[in-house]
C-alpha cells in the first residue's frame, strides 16, 4: 500500500550503460537514491540537513527486478512510494518507465534511521512525520 508517492524524471546517461549500449544494472541504485532524494525534497525535508542533525539513513537492503532494457538517452521516470508509516525502519518500492511509458523496473529498498553518534537505530524523528502528516 503506497502511503506518499512521489514521481521524478531523469534522462539517462551515456556513462551508465555498459558494453551492449543498456544501462548497467548498477546504475539503478543510484536512480532509487536520486528518487529517494527527490521524495524527501517535496516533503519539506533535506537529507543533507537531516545529517546535519544527526540522523543517517544507510540502506539495509535493495531488490531489483529487471523488466525492460534501459538505454541511453532514455525519458525515465521513477516512480517512488513509500510503502508504511515509518518507526525505525523505513520501506520503499520502486518503479521506473522508458518513455513509452514501458514498465523497466521494479524494486525494494529497506532503509534503518541511524544515530550519527551512537550508529545505533534510532525512530523515526518527530520532524520526518510531521513532514509526512502534511
Amino acid at each position: 500500500m503506497c502511503k506518499k508517492k512521489f514521481v521524478c524524471q531523469l534522462t539517462t546517461r551515456y556513462a551508465e550503460t555498459d558494453q551492449m549500449g543498456v544501462i548497467h544494472h548498477g546504475s539503478y541504485a543510484s536512480y532509487f537514491e536520486l528518487a529517494r532524494i527527490e521524495w524527501l525534497r517535496s516533503l519539506g525535508l533535506s537529507y543533507a540537513k537531516l545529517e546535519t542533525q544527526g540522523i543517517l539513513l544507510p540502506v539495509l537492503s535493495l531488490s531489483t527486478e529487471f523488466k525492460h532494457p534501459l538505454y541511453f538517452e532514455d525519458q525515465i521516470k521513477i516512480e517512488i512510494c513509500l510503502d508504511h508509516d515509518p518507526a525505525s525502519i523505513i520501506d520503499f518500492s520502486y518503479q521506473i518507465f522508458n518513455q513509452n511509458n514501458v514498465l523497466c523496473s521494479t524494486a525494494k529498498t529497506r532503509l534503518a534511521f541511524v544515530n550519527a553518534e551512537t550508529r545505533k537505530i534510532m525512530r523515526c524523528p518527530a520532524t520526518f512525520l510531521n513532514a509526512l502528516g502534511n
